[in-house]
């Protein structure tokens, strides 16, 4: 889920920081640039560590700046296919759950929940209520679940999980099962 990651590119370093240790500028500049954003290849950029390598600067005609090739290092969160993670029940909803794993959320649909159908309660708001069983979730509530589906491109990460299966729910439904078995 998360890595360590060695990435290359381009920084423009404006004129006006020209006075300033270049270390010191690129690493403010790549860290305001890149921090939160989600590239397909990598995920979301969660914090820049370290600058490794700047090359010496270009100037490009037209534009005072100058640009320099830079080598960093950067912790990036990138959700994989069955993957168990563990997380907080952050929202609910009539078609589901959210739940808050490492830096994002991930939809567990209503279908996925459990072998039995869930539903919202008409007692209590934001609460899914289980018609056989009678199992609750609601918002603060531990859950395990499963990465089922993980789609990441340059804008926005999509992740839906399962609680379907063994050793997956919710921290207590998970201790129940220990104790029948």
């Amino acid at each position: 889920m998360y890595f360590l990651t060695r990435i290359r590119e381009t920084i423009r370093v404006p004129p006006n920081r020209f006075g300033e240790p270049i270390e010191d500028v690129i690493l403010d500049i790549t860290r305001t640039k890149n921090e939160t954003t989600i590239g397909s290849d990598i995920g979301m950029i969660v914090a820049i560590l370290a600058i490794n390598d700047i090359s010496p600067g270009r100037i490009v005609p037209g534009d005072g700046a100058t640009f320099h090739d830079v080598e960093y290092q950067a912790i990036t969160f990138r959700p994989l296919n069955d993957e168990i993670t563990e997380g907080e029940v952050v929202e609910t909803t009539k078609f589901g759950f959210f739940m808050r794993i490492g830096c994002t959320d991930a939809l567990a649909h209503i279908s996925q929940i459990a072998d039995e159908y869930f539903q919202m309660s008409s007692r209590s708001s934001g609460v899914l209520v289980g018609r056989e069983s009678g199992r609750t979730i609601r918002p603060g509530d531990l859950v395990r679940g499963k990465i089922i589906t993980a789609t990441v491109d340059h804008v926005s990460m999509k992740i839906a999980i399962t609680m379907k299966g063994e050793g997956l729910g919710l921290k207590s439904w998970i201790e129940e099962e220990k104790v029948k078995a």
